[in-house]
């Protein structure tokens, strides 16, 4: 992947390529940005221009061996750690399993989600992560020599992923790195990481995209028509990675069915409902749960953002518009505060792997009572 293949970021991507031209790379970098953002997408455009045999002021060339490698994901110098899951019959947990896949959605582009990478490992029941023996792994790949006695590369995607005895493994490569080295993590939630990761690196912000940057970037790199690349980054609110999968989707929201069914479930407290309610979001596995939770915490924060009268905030799809014209009466300033509270209570014990349908009951009763509180109410 080139810089030209990146959306937006032009003074950081020429920030990246001063650093190699002037040989003051350092040997472990952080790229902080929200999903959606590109920082995945820089990390690659990075890593192909130091590798790159006759790189250029504005982008590696494309044509050498090196640049033809990265664009088949085959270059023997840079080496892939994303989260997965442990596979059947698998001795130790490393990502080989999983490293086709990994390939398959990179080939697609760098655009990636949780949810995406979720989809296609079909891992919607499983908790992600990095293991401890994939940075034994990493370790090793890491001290065998250059294959093209250059650069050697290794990209980290999500290392919030990583449980303390995983990152405590990768302190040592970092204080003491093998020559001519990088590490590039690439996070969603620096916050997450172990502290004595982040002391460690160079951290860089990928700020997110202008929904015009992001717009542009649908027009001209996934050939989508003005109007609709328009639409979808205005209600991603920039996020490439979100519009792209609404664009896949397309009018099929099973989350917006499912929440709207919960709140009518909650509203006249059915407890039939509440309780088929539950075995479906314990069936969706803890991803698919929090997923949910965060959806719900989108839409209730969307009606307040409508209720105050600014518009130009609101990023809603057609079908949300609609079913909130009615919903957002419900939502008001007496009773938000608590409800984003449940949610995110909701959520937090999902995150702490507390049992998905009493989780899910214990949210809807308390919900019921928050949506009766009415407006100007005690």
């Amino acid at each position: 992947m080139r810089f030209a293949d990146v959306v937006g970021h032009q003074t950081l991507g020429a920030k990246l390529r001063e650093s190699a031209r002037s040989s003051r790379v350092a040997h472990a970098q952080l790229l902080e940005g929200q999903e959606g953002a590109g920082a995945l997408a820089l990390a690659r455009a990075f890593a192909q221009y130091l590798t790159c045999a006759d790189p250029g002021t504005e982008d590696s060339c494309g044509t050498c061996h090196s640049c033809q490698a990265h664009a088949k994901l085959q270059h023997p110098d840079v080496h892939w750690c994303f989260p997965f899951f442990k596979a059947d019959g698998q001795d130790k947990a490393t990502s080989d399993p999983h490293q086709g896949t990994w390939r398959e959605a990179m080939l697609e582009g760098a655009y990636l989600g949780v949810e995406d990478w979720l989809e296609r490992l079909g891992a919607d029941r499983k908790q992600l992560f990095i293991s401890v023996d994939e940075a034994l792994e990493v370790n090793r790949k890491l001290g065998l020599k250059s294959f093209h006695g250059g650069w050697k590369i290794w990209i980290c995607w999500l290392p919030e992923t990583m449980r303390v005895d995983t990152a405590n493994k990768f302190l040592k490569l970092m204080e003491e790195p093998t020559d001519k080295t990088v590490m590039l993590f690439v996070t969603e939630h620096p916050d997450r990481l172990l502290a004595t990761i982040r002391s460690r690196v160079q951290r860089i912000h990928v700020p997110n995209l202008s929904s015009e940057e992001a717009a542009e970037g649908l027009v001209s790199k996934w050939g989508m028509a003005q109007a609709q690349a328009t639409s979808l980054a205005h209600v991603a609110d920039g996020n490439l990675a979100l519009a792209l999968r609404m664009a896949r989707a397309g009018d099929d929201q099973p989350d917006l069915d499912r929440f709207s069914a919960w709140m009518r479930a909650c509203w006249a407290r059915d407890g039939k409902a509440m309780v088929e309610g539950s075995e479906a979001f314990a069936a969706m596995g803890r991803e698919g749960q929090k997923r949910f939770l965060h959806y719900a915490l989108h839409l209730v924060r969307q009606s307040i953002v409508g209720h105050y009268g600014a518009e130009s905030l609101v990023r809603l799809t057609p079908s949300e518009e609609g079913f909130l014209s009615k919903f957002s009466t419900f939502i008001h300033h007496d009773n938000v505060l608590a409800l984003r509270q449940a949610l995110e209570d909701a959520h937090g014990d999902v995150a702490g792997n507390v049992n998905g349908k009493l989780v899910f009951v214990d949210l809807s009763l308390r919900v019921h009572r928050m949506l009766r509180i009415p407006a100007g109410g005690n």
